[in-house]
């Protein structure tokens, strides 16, 4: 029976995007793909991967202090922490390095709706495919924050796409922008294409460019993080 590593479980809103301000339960696997999490790694695995994340990040999915979950116990524990709500949210990380069809199944028999955050360098197919009858079985939506270049990413569709700046930029991944699912309203497309400010010392920096960005670019709209707003995690 598959175990699922995960640093944390806890209640709050969405921050950001289509869904910000829904409430939701986070779940944070441990494990990324481009960094190890450890201080002492930044400069040499951005360096390994070619990705800017390593030196800004400022996420803990470590290891230390996570515990395993089959998939039975993982919903339990959404249950308990998220009480009525079923809207969940699966980040890290990199999630798709551990969610599969297996766990799919669990949280979609549970009644939730399932969204992961996923820097696009792994395929869903590849994840999410069920073993006995080759069907995928994938997350209700689908948020990408790209950290690689876009001839790099392995992810065949998504929903959303979050560009976070000043590091990486719509010219950057006009081709990758094609692979979002169709969302309309009035009969119209509407992208959920978003650039993202950095948070940390360049938060000035990253705003401007954010907006000047949008404004040349006017597909792209700026996100702004709500849940730091209203000082919720």
């Amino acid at each position: 029976m598959p175990t699922y590593r995960v640093k944390a479980i806890w209640k709050t809103l969405q921050g950001e995007g289509f869904f910000a301000g829904r409430p939701a339960v986070f779940v944070r696997f441990v494990g990324c793909n481009l960094w190890s999490g450890q201080e002492r790694d930044r400069e040499r695995d951005a360096q390994r991967t070619g990705a800017d994340c390593p030196r800004w990040c400022d996420t803990d999915f470590r290891k230390a202090g996570s515990r395993p979950y089959t998939a039975d116990e993982l919903v339990a524990a959404l249950q308990e922490v998220g009480g009525p709500i079923r809207f969940c949210v699966l980040t890290g990380g990199e999630p798709l390095l551990q969610l599969d069809a297996s766990l799919m199944h669990a949280l979609q028999a549970a009644g939730y709706f399932v969204a992961i955050e996923t820097n696009g360098t792994v395929s869903l197919r590849q994840a999410c495919t069920d073993p006995e009858t080759g069907q995928l079985v994938a997350p209700d939506w689908i948020v990408c924050s790209p950290k690689l270049p876009e001839d790099r990413l392995a992810l065949e569709y998504f929903d959303e796409l979050k560009l976070i700046v000043p590091d990486y930029r719509p010219e950057q991944y006009a081709r990758f922008a094609r692979r979002a699912r169709p969302h309309r309203v009035g009969g119209r497309r509407i992208p959920l294409l978003w650039l993202q400010p950095e948070d940390g010392p360049r938060l000035a920096e990253a705003q401007r460019c954010a907006v000047e960005l949008a404004l040349a670019h006017p597909e792209w709209r700026v996100s702004v993080q709500i849940h730091k707003v209203l000082g919720v995690d």
